[in-house]
Protein backbone atom coordinates (compact mmCIF):
# COMPACT_ATOMS: atom_id res chain seq x y z
CA UNK A 1 0.00 0.00 0.00
CA UNK A 2 4.68 1.62 -1.51
CA UNK A 3 7.15 1.30 0.97
CA UNK A 4 10.11 -0.60 -0.90
CA UNK A 5 10.45 2.00 -3.79
CA UNK A 6 6.98 0.56 -5.52
CA UNK A 7 5.47 3.59 -6.71
CA UNK A 8 6.48 5.68 -10.13
CA UNK A 9 7.85 9.21 -10.02
CA UNK A 10 5.29 11.43 -11.93
CA UNK A 11 6.16 12.56 -14.97
CA UNK A 12 4.46 14.24 -18.26
CA UNK A 13 3.11 11.80 -20.65
CA UNK A 14 0.56 11.47 -22.55
CA UNK A 15 -1.10 8.89 -25.75
CA UNK A 16 -2.38 11.77 -27.43
CA UNK A 17 -0.10 14.38 -26.64
CA UNK A 18 -1.95 15.97 -24.00
CA UNK A 19 -0.33 16.47 -20.69
CA UNK A 20 -0.52 13.74 -18.16
CA UNK A 21 0.06 13.82 -13.72
CA UNK A 22 1.54 10.50 -13.92
CA UNK A 23 3.46 8.25 -16.68
CA UNK A 24 0.83 5.21 -15.22
CA UNK A 25 -2.47 7.19 -17.00
CA UNK A 26 -2.63 7.17 -20.41
CA UNK A 27 -5.51 9.27 -22.22
CA UNK A 28 -6.70 7.58 -25.19
CA UNK A 29 -8.88 10.36 -27.13
CA UNK A 30 -9.39 14.35 -26.81
CA UNK A 31 -12.67 14.93 -24.54
CA UNK A 32 -14.54 17.29 -22.85
CA UNK A 33 -14.77 15.03 -19.79
CA UNK A 34 -11.71 14.89 -17.00
CA UNK A 35 -11.70 11.85 -15.25
CA UNK A 36 -10.33 11.70 -11.97
CA UNK A 37 -8.68 8.62 -10.35
CA UNK A 38 -7.98 8.18 -6.75
CA UNK A 39 -6.02 7.43 -5.02
CA UNK A 40 -3.44 8.18 -7.00
CA UNK A 41 -0.97 5.61 -6.71
CA UNK A 42 -0.32 2.97 -9.18
CA UNK A 43 -0.19 -0.24 -7.17
CA UNK A 44 -2.60 -3.23 -6.24
CA UNK A 45 -2.19 -5.37 -3.22
CA UNK A 46 -2.79 -9.14 -3.86
CA UNK A 47 -5.01 -11.03 -1.53
CA UNK A 48 -6.82 -7.48 -0.17
CA UNK A 49 -9.45 -4.64 -1.46
CA UNK A 50 -8.27 -1.85 -3.12
CA UNK A 51 -10.59 0.66 -3.46
CA UNK A 52 -10.64 2.85 -6.89
CA UNK A 53 -12.77 6.00 -7.48
CA UNK A 54 -13.32 7.14 -10.72
CA UNK A 55 -15.26 10.64 -11.36
CA UNK A 56 -16.07 12.38 -14.09
CA UNK A 57 -15.83 15.98 -14.46
CA UNK A 58 -17.34 18.08 -17.62
CA UNK A 59 -19.78 17.29 -19.86
CA UNK A 60 -19.67 13.26 -20.57
CA UNK A 61 -20.38 10.24 -17.95
CA UNK A 62 -18.94 7.14 -17.29
CA UNK A 63 -20.06 4.15 -19.52
CA UNK A 64 -18.07 1.15 -17.92
CA UNK A 65 -14.84 0.29 -16.11
CA UNK A 66 -12.25 -2.89 -16.74
CA UNK A 67 -9.49 -3.81 -15.14
CA UNK A 68 -7.47 -6.36 -16.84
CA UNK A 69 -6.30 -9.54 -14.95
CA UNK A 70 -8.23 -8.48 -11.10
CA UNK A 71 -12.32 -8.65 -10.12
CA UNK A 72 -14.13 -5.25 -10.41
CA UNK A 73 -17.26 -5.03 -8.63
CA UNK A 74 -18.32 -1.90 -8.01
CA UNK A 75 -19.58 -0.15 -4.51
CA UNK A 76 -21.66 2.96 -4.76
CA UNK A 77 -19.61 5.58 -6.49
CA UNK A 78 -15.80 3.59 -6.40
CA UNK A 79 -14.50 -0.24 -7.35
CA UNK A 80 -13.21 -2.62 -5.22
CA UNK A 81 -10.58 -3.96 -7.18
CA UNK A 82 -8.84 -7.64 -5.61
CA UNK A 83 -5.85 -9.94 -7.62
CA UNK A 84 -5.29 -13.24 -6.19
CA UNK A 85 -1.40 -13.99 -7.67
CA UNK A 86 0.36 -12.35 -10.53
CA UNK A 87 3.36 -10.04 -8.20
CA UNK A 88 5.45 -8.32 -10.35
CA UNK A 89 3.18 -8.09 -13.13
CA UNK A 90 0.78 -5.20 -14.35
CA UNK A 91 -2.91 -4.80 -14.55
CA UNK A 92 -4.69 -1.81 -17.05
CA UNK A 93 -7.98 0.02 -15.90
CA UNK A 94 -9.74 0.80 -18.78
CA UNK A 95 -12.25 3.73 -18.46
CA UNK A 96 -14.69 4.04 -20.84
CA UNK A 97 -16.97 7.32 -22.27
CA UNK A 98 -20.60 7.39 -22.84
CA UNK A 99 -21.30 9.87 -25.80
CA UNK A 100 -24.13 12.09 -26.63
CA UNK A 101 -25.27 9.05 -29.32
CA UNK A 102 -25.15 6.13 -26.72
CA UNK A 103 -22.29 4.54 -27.22
CA UNK A 104 -19.12 4.14 -25.64
CA UNK A 105 -15.43 4.78 -26.56
CA UNK A 106 -12.05 4.20 -24.63
CA UNK A 107 -11.11 7.68 -22.89
CA UNK A 108 -8.33 6.84 -20.19
CA UNK A 109 -6.27 3.59 -19.71
CA UNK A 110 -4.00 3.53 -15.88
CA UNK A 111 -1.52 1.20 -15.19
CA UNK A 112 -1.27 -0.62 -11.92
CA UNK A 113 1.77 -2.71 -10.79
CA UNK A 114 0.51 -6.08 -8.66
CA UNK A 115 2.39 -6.35 -5.53
CA UNK A 116 2.35 -8.75 -2.29
CA UNK A 117 1.66 -7.05 0.47
CA UNK A 118 4.42 -6.91 2.69
CA UNK A 119 4.03 -8.31 6.35
CA UNK A 120 3.72 -5.49 9.16
CA UNK A 121 4.18 -6.41 12.52
CA UNK A 122 2.49 -3.91 15.05
CA UNK A 123 3.94 -4.02 18.99
CA UNK A 124 1.52 -2.75 21.91
CA UNK A 125 4.29 -1.12 24.27
CA UNK A 126 6.85 -2.94 22.75
CA UNK A 127 5.05 -6.74 23.15
CA UNK A 128 4.49 -9.03 20.15
CA UNK A 129 0.62 -10.01 19.44
CA UNK A 130 -0.61 -13.15 21.48
CA UNK A 131 1.59 -12.40 24.20
CA UNK A 132 0.62 -11.25 27.84
CA UNK A 133 1.62 -7.76 29.71
CA UNK A 134 0.89 -6.40 32.93
CA UNK A 135 -1.77 -3.66 33.04
CA UNK A 136 0.41 -0.93 34.99
CA UNK A 137 3.10 -1.28 31.87
CA UNK A 138 0.54 -1.13 29.37
CA UNK A 139 -0.89 1.91 31.19
CA UNK A 140 2.79 3.49 31.25
CA UNK A 141 3.96 3.26 28.01
CA UNK A 142 0.72 3.39 26.51
CA UNK A 143 1.13 3.19 22.63
CA UNK A 144 1.69 0.86 19.61
CA UNK A 145 4.49 0.98 17.34
CA UNK A 146 4.65 -0.58 13.89
CA UNK A 147 7.14 -1.75 11.72
CA UNK A 148 8.19 -3.79 8.16
CA UNK A 149 9.24 -7.48 9.54
CA UNK A 150 12.35 -8.32 8.78
CA UNK A 151 13.73 -4.78 7.98
CA UNK A 152 14.42 -1.88 9.99
CA UNK A 153 11.98 0.06 8.60
CA UNK A 154 9.64 1.85 11.27
CA UNK A 155 5.85 2.88 10.14
CA UNK A 156 3.77 5.59 11.98
CA UNK A 157 0.82 3.93 13.32
CA UNK A 158 -2.12 7.00 12.71
CA UNK A 159 -4.87 5.15 14.52
CA UNK A 160 -6.38 2.35 16.10
CA UNK A 161 -9.41 1.01 17.66
CA UNK A 162 -9.04 -0.45 21.29
CA UNK A 163 -11.90 -3.27 22.04
CA UNK A 164 -13.09 -5.35 25.15
CA UNK A 165 -15.96 -7.00 26.77
CA UNK A 166 -17.36 -10.45 27.81
CA UNK A 167 -19.67 -12.99 26.47
CA UNK A 168 -22.53 -10.13 25.77
CA UNK A 169 -21.09 -7.28 24.89
CA UNK A 170 -18.11 -5.26 23.63
CA UNK A 171 -16.92 -2.17 24.15
CA UNK A 172 -15.18 0.49 21.02
CA UNK A 173 -12.56 2.79 22.05
CA UNK A 174 -11.30 4.99 19.20
CA UNK A 175 -7.77 6.54 19.38
CA UNK A 176 -6.26 9.17 16.27
CA UNK A 177 -2.52 8.36 17.19
CA UNK A 178 -0.43 5.68 18.30
CA UNK A 179 -1.06 6.23 21.76
CA UNK A 180 -3.70 5.19 24.23
CA UNK A 181 -6.59 7.30 25.26
CA UNK A 182 -7.35 8.96 28.64
CA UNK A 183 -10.41 6.55 28.59
CA UNK A 184 -8.46 3.54 26.66
CA UNK A 185 -6.03 3.76 30.55
CA UNK A 186 -8.98 4.49 32.74
CA UNK A 187 -10.80 0.80 31.63
CA UNK A 188 -7.37 -1.21 31.43
CA UNK A 189 -7.24 -0.29 34.95
CA UNK A 190 -10.01 -2.14 36.13
CA UNK A 191 -9.89 -5.07 34.14
CA UNK A 192 -8.91 -8.07 35.84
CA UNK A 193 -5.66 -10.26 34.99
CA UNK A 194 -6.02 -12.51 32.07
CA UNK A 195 -8.47 -10.52 30.28
CA UNK A 196 -8.28 -10.01 26.44
CA UNK A 197 -7.59 -6.54 24.69
CA UNK A 198 -8.26 -6.11 20.94
CA UNK A 199 -6.64 -3.71 19.02
CA UNK A 200 -7.97 -3.55 15.92
CA UNK A 201 -8.24 -1.63 12.93
CA UNK A 202 -4.77 -0.76 12.97
CA UNK A 203 -4.13 1.81 10.36
CA UNK A 204 -0.22 2.58 9.78
CA UNK A 205 1.89 5.00 7.22
CA UNK A 206 5.02 4.48 5.64
CA UNK A 207 7.71 7.08 4.96
CA UNK A 208 6.22 7.67 1.96
CA UNK A 209 3.13 8.53 3.06
CA UNK A 210 1.34 5.82 2.06
CA UNK A 211 -2.06 4.01 4.35
CA UNK A 212 -1.67 0.20 4.41
CA UNK A 213 -4.39 -1.82 5.05
CA UNK A 214 -5.35 -2.40 8.57
CA UNK A 215 -4.21 -5.08 11.12
CA UNK A 216 -5.60 -6.35 13.91
CA UNK A 217 -3.19 -7.54 17.25
CA UNK A 218 -4.47 -9.16 21.04
CA UNK A 219 -2.91 -8.65 24.15
CA UNK A 220 -3.35 -10.95 27.37
CA UNK A 221 -3.16 -8.79 31.01
CA UNK A 222 -1.02 -10.32 33.91
CA UNK A 223 -0.27 -8.87 36.91
CA UNK A 224 3.20 -8.59 36.74
CA UNK A 225 6.11 -8.42 34.12
CA UNK A 226 6.20 -8.85 30.58
CA UNK A 227 6.06 -12.40 28.80
CA UNK A 228 6.67 -12.07 24.87
CA UNK A 229 5.79 -15.28 23.32
CA UNK A 230 3.77 -14.20 20.28
CA UNK A 231 4.64 -14.28 16.29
Amino acid sequence: MERLNLFLFFVSFSFAGIAQDSISIFKVVKSKTNFIISPSNNVLWIGVDNTICIRAEGEGEIAKVELSDASLAQKDSCYIARVTSGSGHESILSVYELLPNGKSQLALNKKYNIVSLPVTEVLVCDVKSDSTIDKFSLMAIGKLSAKLKGTNEKLKVVSFEMQMGNQTTIDTLKSDNEKLTVQMKRVIDVMKPGSLILFNNIVCKNAKGDLLPPLNVRIFLDEKNIYQYGF
